[in-house]
């Protein structure tokens, strides 16, 4: 069974693909003290993903979201992520949620993988505007050479997330295939406004909506090569 172990991320994009894969090996489904064997090997965009769907078909609002974590608890360095957010009707508000997590097995953190303290993930646009701005004041891991085509490419995750079209990591606009700095002032402008739009969603979602339906630059989108962390889920 070695060839279980790898990532099997771009065999399972979707929700339904993954549910698929899952009681293909074992038509039990979501047991506890599943057989390592037997389940699917993917990463935490695809967790994310899944989850998001679980929690919607249960009629609970929600999203998935793009972005950097804090895997520790100091805030020293925050690495690319997915995680995700849905709506407690009960205390009125989005919690923070990390499935592929770890932190509910580490009581010295003092807070449960399903209810995150805000601080320890950084939006993709807040990442955008404070390395545009110069005020970022929180080390960001990126696989990316120019820290600001990696969060490029997170706030376009983010964007599609929020509107439901949960892209796949290699995926971005193609009109930024040549890479960010190709861009002009105007176009990063764009993107800035981007930013500000997505670092509100539940206050700007009209403006959000309408550049999904009207700016085809953002929607119309190519496959790119990048490199990812991955995790057995399942």
């Amino acid at each position: 069974m070695k060839h279980r172990f790898k990532n099997e991320d771009e065999l399972y994009i979707t929700a339904v693909s993954m549910i698929a894969g899952i009681l293909r090996l074992d038509e039990t489904g979501f047991t506890k003290n599943r057989d390592v064997t037997k389940r699917i090997t993917v990463s935490c965009r695809q967790a994310s993903v899944l989850f998001s769907a679980i929690l919607k078909a249960k009629g609970i609002p929600c999203r998935s979201r793009a972005g950097f974590m804090d895997f520790g608890n100091t805030g020293d360095s925050y690495m690319e992520h997915w995680v995700n957010e849905y709506w407690d009707f009960n205390e009125n508000r989005w919690v923070l949620v990390d499935v592929d997590g770890y932190y509910e097995y580490e009581q010295r953190f003092g807070y449960s993988q399903f209810d995150l303290p805000r601080r320890k993930f950084v939006t993709a646009s807040e990442a955008w505007i404070g390395l545009r701005k110069n005020i970022l004041n929180k080390k960001l891991d990126v696989f990316l050479p120019n820290p600001l085509e990696g969060v490029c490419e997170y706030l376009f995750m983010d964007f599609h997330a929020l509107m439901n079209h949960e892209i796949f990591y290699s995926y971005q606009p193609l009109y930024l295939r040549d890479g960010i700095h190709t861009l002009s002032e105007s176009e990063l402008k764009e993107l800035d406004d981007l930013a500000e739009l997505l670092s509100e969603p539940d206050k700007n979602m009209e403006q959000i909506e309408y550049l999904w339906t009207t700016n085809e630059k953002f929607s119309v989108l190519t496959n790119h090569t990048q490199n990812i962390y991955y995790d057995t889920f399942g």
